[in-house]
């Protein structure tokens, strides 16, 4: 059964030209068997017809043209099924047996079966060989005049042919056969054959030649055509590999593995990008600036395809780089900014939207280039709002903007999602958007999601709600879930205004974690002077213009204490300053360097690091 349905499936094929232009010649050989098949099948219509007296031809005509039609047509083409069309012989054997058959009927019917003649020659122009048509062409032209001559004889023609040449007004009675009822009419059997040939079979053979002379013509136009098709195809199939590879190095700029930050328990985040076509212009990214701080930012760039995806690929890396010397939104983007103005060629332009979040306390520094804007969710108020702000101009849309950063806090339990124009802009068979009312409603009714199923769900609302309509740009999506950070009680921090008039306030936080552990008294007063010593020092040489910040982190490990100083002053190292010569008296004695030897001295270790634009002095002192 399988079989059967495949035989008919090939011949639906030839019928709506699915194959048209295959070039492969196993295909061709089974569109020529399944043509062979469709003649066998119009000869059983035509006997059954004549064995029902609907057509008058005569039966035992039709019985012996049946014989032949299952030997010369049905034996090859099933033969042909079975090769599966392979072998160069097949070609020759299908188009032998069909022209020997059609001639055989065109002997036998040939005031019917003229036409027929020209399939073989049409078949061959199928193979796209000029010379293989030409075979053809000269074979069935063979063919075609042995059978005109022989259906002299024995065909239909017979009374066609005599009444070319019998006297006008004659009646011929048919008793037994054509050729007895006529031997008793003075006929000249040579004028006859004179008289097929000029009447019946010159106009005929003419025309056949011209229906070959188009096929010849067919075949070498069709092989240049299959030709440049593939021409065509190879350089489509090189475009699809270097776009694939295009793809795949934009995927594997974008984080794809989640958890991305396994050892951050304050937070957890997914992020997806869909692209419109085969590479997209959006993209997100999300870095760690040091332990404490994350940056995140989302983006689209203008136009689609390969130039955006080029474009894309700059901006991110740039926006990084940048951050990662100075970590401040809105200088970052300013300098990002000035950096793609001055090397615009392909004047595309970036709407961006960039936060840095402290993992410490949710505090989140923000800057707006005219991107859309997020939404923030909130656990006290268990709903989404959108964090509205002053949209700075777009990046690399105009040289020397200088960029406004803006400041929210997030609570533990609260979740930021931000997204591209591509999610409001999605447009349904009504042409209407998405929106940002659907969206805000969607986010609002799956609050409870975690935020993978939170942007999986969205990107299944988003298609159910266009259907069928092709999407038109990149989906981009990002949300983040704030935790917080966890209660340690080993551990402590706090930020001060870089101002020695704090000290107090510095030693009474000191004071207070340490009156939580078992410290001897005089190992107190040794960190308290430590403590004192870099304080002040930071104070007063870390900033120019006296109102910076120091944050001071204590923290117990291994039965000592480790407090950590992290400034984002001038860059100072005081551990490479020269130790002062306490031989000579203080007044031979070079000015400061006194209390960092100092600190030395009564410390078990001090370290000091110069980390993405922050100094960070750690001093150890063991308690037991």
């Amino acid at each position: 059964m399988s079989r059967i349905k495949k035989i008919m499936s090939v011949f639906r094929s030839v019928f709506v030209s699915e194959d048209l232009f295959k070039e492969n010649e196993e295909h061709a050989n089974i569109v020529t068997a399944s043509t062979m098949l469709n003649v066998f099948w119009l000869c059983a219509i035509t006997w059954l017809l004549t064995y029902f007296d609907i057509f008058k031809i005569g039966l035992s005509t039709m019985n012996s043209i049946g014989i032949r039609c299952l030997i010369f047509l049905t034996i090859p083409a099933i033969i042909c099924y079975i090769k599966k069309g392979k072998g160069d012989w097949v070609k020759h054997f299908l188009f032998i047996s069909f022209t020997i058959l059609l001639g055989m009927a065109d002997a036998l019917l040939k005031y019917n079966v003229t036409l027929v003649m020209v399939f073989p020659v049409i078949l061959s122009a199928r193979y796209y060989n000029k010379t293989f048509t030409i075979s053809i062409g000269a074979l069935t032209t063979i063919v075609f005049i042995i059978s005109t001559f022989m259906s002299v004889r024995v065909g239909q023609q017979d009374i066609n042919s005599y009444n070319l040449i019998i006297p006008n007004n004659t009646t011929i009675t048919i008793n037994e056969t054509l050729r007895d009822s006529v031997t008793k009419i003075n006929v000249d059997e040579s004028q006859r054959l004179k008289n097929v040939f000029i009447h019946f079979f010159l106009p005929k053979f003419f025309l056949f030649n011209i229906i070959s002379f188009a096929c010849v013509q067919i075949a070498q136009s069709g092989k240049n055509m299959v030709k440049k098709q593939k021409e065509i195809a190879e350089k489509g199939k090189r475009i699809d590999t270097e776009l694939n590879l295009a793809s795949a190095i934009q995927k594997s700029m974008l984080i794809s593995e989640f958890p991305a930050f396994p050892n951050k328990n304050e937070i957890d985040i997914y992020a997806s990008m869909t692209p419109a076509r085969e590479v997209g212009g959006d993209f997100y990214d999300m870095f760690l600036i040091d332990d404490n701080h994350l940056a995140l930012c989302i983006a689209d760039v203008s136009g689609k395809g390969i130039p955006a995806s080029l474009v894309m690929m700059v901006s991110k890396i740039l926006i990084k780089n940048v951050t990662m010397i100075d970590a401040e939104v809105d200088k970052a983007l300013t300098r990002v900014n000035k950096m793609l103005c001055d090397d615009n060629k392909l004047e595309l332009f970036i709407t961006c939207w960039f936060g840095i979040l402290d993992l410490r306390n949710g505090r989140l520094d923000f800057a707006n280039a005219g991107h859309n804007p997020p939404l923030v969710y909130s656990s006290k108020l268990n709903q989404f709002e959108y964090l509205k702000s002053k949209p700075n101009m777009v990046l690399a849309g105009m040289n020397g903007v200088n960029y406004m950063k803006y400041e929210t806090a997030l609570e533990p339990g609260d979740k930021l999602f931000l997204y591209t124009d591509g999610v409001t802009e999605a447009i349904n068979e009504d042409n209407k958007l998405y929106g940002e009312k659907r969206l805000k409603e969607f986010l609002n009714q799956n609050a409870n999601l975690s935020v993978e199923d939170t942007i999986s769900n969205l990107k299944k609302d988003i298609k159910k709600y266009v259907g069928n309509v092709e999407q038109y740009d990149d989906i981009t999506m990002l949300e983040l879930l704030y935790k917080g950070k966890e209660n340690n009680p080993l551990e402590a921090t706090k930020e001060f205004v870089a101002n020695e008039n704090n000290l107090s306030d510095v030693l009474n936080f000191a004071n207070g974690e340490f009156s939580k552990y078992e410290i001897e008294e005089a190992i107190i007063r040794k960190l308290e002077l430590a403590i004192e010593e870099i304080f002040v020092n930071i104070s007063h040489y870390a900033y120019s213009n006296g109102n910076g910040k120091c944050t001071i982190l204590i923290k117990n490990e291994e039965n000592s204490v480790l407090v950590t100083f992290v400034d984002n002053g001038m860059k100072f190292n005081p551990l490479e300053r020269q130790e002062p010569d306490i031989s000579v008296s203080a007044e031979e004695r070079d000015v400061g360097g006194l209390g960092i030897f100092i600190t030395k001295k009564i410390m078990d270790d001090i370290q000091y690091e110069y980390k993405n634009g922050y100094n960070v002095l750690s001093i150890k002192k063991k308690y037991k």
